[in-house]
C-alpha cells in the first residue's frame, strides 16, 4: 500500500507521529460513537429477537440521518482546517458562527420531517408486524431528540478541524458513560422511571449526546474564543461553501443507507417467511454490535487524514499532505487486517455477546465471516475518501461511491435469489461492490485534482 494510490516513499517520522497522535483519539472517538449502537443492541436483548431486529432495521435510518448531518459537518471540518492552517482568524470565526446557526435550523427541520414520516421510513426497511411497531417507536424518539444528537458531530468537526481529536474523544467517553447509565433505567423502568422499551434506548442516546454537545460548545467558547455570533450565523457566503463541500459526502452517505434499506426490503425481507426475524436480527447484532467497532477502528486514521490534509494544504504544504495520506493508509489497513482475522476466525464468538438465540447467532456469524474478507479494502477506500474530503474535493469521490453502493441492490438480489446463495449471497454482494469502489476511488485520487488545493491562493474564501 506504500506505493499504492498515494505513491512515493514512506513518510517522515514526524508525519507518522502526527498521524498517530490524531488517529488514536479519533479511533476511540468513533468507537465511543459506535458504542451507542452497541449499548442499545446489548440492552434491548431482554426485549426479544423482535427488538434486536428493530434496531437492525433502523441502523440505516440512523445512517441516513447522519448523511444529512454530514452534509454540514464535512464542509465545516474542511473549512475550519483550511483557515486554521492558513492562520485566517476572521474567516475561522465566521465559519464557526455559520456552523452553529445553520446547524440549528438544519437539524430542527430534519427532526420534524423524520418524525412525521417515521412509519413510511420503517416500511422502507422491510420491517413487519411487531418488528415494524418497535422500529417506529425507536425512530420517532430519535427524531424528537435529533438536534441534541446532531450537535455532537458538529462540535467534533470544529475540534478536529483545529487539529484536536482528544477533546471530542473525552466528551464522547463522558457521553457514553451517561448513555450506559440511562439505557437500563429508561428501557426497563428502573429507579422509578417509566419503562419505555426501545424508545428508552433512543431517548438515552439523545440525552447523552446532547449533554456532550453543550459541553463541547462551552469549551470552544472558553478555550478558543469560538462562539456563536448571530450576525454571521446565516451568511450565505460562508454557509454556501460548507454545504457545497459537504453535500456530495452527504449524498454518498445517503446512498449507502438507501442502498442497505433497498437490500433489506427487496432481498432480506422475503427470508422472513423461512427464517422468521433471525436474518434481520442476526444482521443487527453483527452490524451494530461487532462490525461497527471494527469500522470505527479503521476510520480513526481516515478522520486524522482529513484534518492533516486540510491544514497542510491550507499552509501550502503539498508534500506534507501526500505523506499524511501514506501514513494513514498504513495505519488503517493494519487495523483492518486485524479485524479480518477476528471476523474470519471467531465470528460466532464475537456475536455471542449480544444473543444466545441459536438462529440469530448463526446468521450473525455468517454475516461477519463473509464481510471479513474485505475489511482492508474498506480501510483503503475510507482513507482516500477522507483525504479528498479534507482537501474539499468531494464531488467525483462521492459520485463513485454512490454508484458502487447503488449497484448493491440488484447484485444482492441476484446473488441471494436467482443464484440461490440465500442471505450469504447478499453479503457477498457487499464485498464485490467494495472492490469496485476502491478501484474507482484510486482512479479519482490519482487524477490529482485535490492537489490544486495546495496553493494558498486556491484556498476558498469565507
Amino acid at each position: 500500500m506504500r506505493q499504492g494510490a498515494a505513491g512515493g516513499h514512506r513518510p517522515p517520522v514526524s508525519t507518522w507521529r502526527e498521524a498517530l497522535s490524531l488517529s488514536w483519539p479519533a479511533t476511540l472517538l468513533l468507537l465511543l460513537h459506535a458504542g451507542y449502537r452497541v449499548v442499545d443492541q446489548y440492552w434491548v436483548q431482554g426485549l426479544g429477537a423482535e427488538a434486536q431486529a428493530a434496531l437492525g432495521v433502523t441502523s440505516f435510518h440512523l445512517i441516513l440521518n447522519f448523511a444529512f448531518i454530514t452534509s454540514l459537518t464535512t464542509g465545516v471540518l474542511a473549512r475550519v482546517a483550511r483557515f486554521t492552517g492558513a492562520g485566517d482568524r476572521p474567516a475561522l470565526e465566521r465559519t464557526v458562527a455559520a456552523a452553529y446557526g445553520s446547524g440549528l435550523l438544519w437539524f430542527l427541520g430534519l427532526g420534524l420531517l423524520g418524525y412525521a414520516n417515521a412509519s413510511w421510513l420503517v416500511g422502507l426497511g422491510g420491517a413487519r408486524d411487531e418488528v415494524a411497531a418497535l422500529a417506529r417507536d425507536y425512530l420517532r424518539t430519535i427524531y424528537l431528540v435529533l438536534p441534541g444528537i446532531a450537535f455532537k458531530p458538529l462540535t467534533d468537526a470544529l475540534f478536529i478541524g483545529r487539529g484536536d481529536t482528544r477533546t471530542p474523544m473525552l466528551l464522547s467517553g463522558l457521553s457514553l458513560v451517561l448513555n450506559c447509565l440511562l439505557n437500563p433505567v429508561l428501557i426497563y423502568g428502573r429507579l422509578g422511571a417509566p419503562a419505555l422499551g426501545v424508545a428508552g434506548a433512543a431517548l438515552a442516546t439523545g440525552l447523552a449526546r446532547g449533554t456532550a454537545a453543550i459541553l463541547g460548545m462551552l469549551l470552544l467558547a472558553r478555550r478558543d474564543g469560538l462562539r456563536p455570533r448571530i450576525r454571521n450565523a446565516l451568511d450565505p457566503a460562508t454557509v454556501g461553501p460548507m454545504f457545497r463541500i459537504g453535500a456530495p459526502m452527504g449524498l454518498s452517505t445517503a446512498g449507502y443507507a438507501i442502498t442497505f434499506l433497498g437490500v433489506l426490503k427487496l432481498t432480506i425481507e422475503p427470508f422472513h417467511t423461512s427464517y422468521g426475524p433471525a436474518v434481520q436480527a442476526g444482521f443487527g447484532v453483527a452490524f451494530n454490535g461487532v462490525e461497527a467497532l471494527s469500522y470505527c477502528a479503521l476510520m480513526g486514521p481516515a478522520v486524522a487524514v482529513s484534518s492533516m490534509v486540510g491544514r497542510r494544504l491550507g499552509a501550502g504544504d503539498l508534500a506534507g499532505a501526500r505523506a499524511a495520506v501514506r501514513a494513514c493508509l498504513w495505519m488503517s489497513c493494519g487495523l483492518a487486517a486485524l479485524a479480518s482475522a477476528l471476523f474470519l476466525g471467531a465470528p460466532h464468538f464475537l456475536a455471542s455477546a449480544y444473543t444466545d438465540d441459536a438462529a440469530v447467532l448463526e446468521q450473525a456469524g455468517l454475516y461477519l465471516w463473509v464481510v471479513g474478507w474485505t475489511q482492508v479494502v474498506t480501510a483503503a477506500q475510507s482513507v482516500l475518501e477522507q483525504a479528498l474530503a479534507g482537501a474539499g474535493r468531494t464531488f467525483l469521490m462521492s459520485l463513485t461511491t454512490l454508484t458502487g453502493n447503488l449497484l448493491r441492490i440488484p447484485l444482492a438480489w441476484w446473488m441471494a435469489w436467482p443464484l440461490g446463495l440465500g442471505p450469504a449471497g447478499a453479503w457477498w454482494a457487499l464485498n464485490l461492490s467494495n472492490l469496485f469502489k476502491l478501484a474507482a476511488i484510486i482512479l479519482v485520487f490519482r487524477a490529482g485534482g485535490w492537489r490544486r488545493a495546495g496553493s494558498p491562493r486556491a484556498a476558498p474564501t469565507a
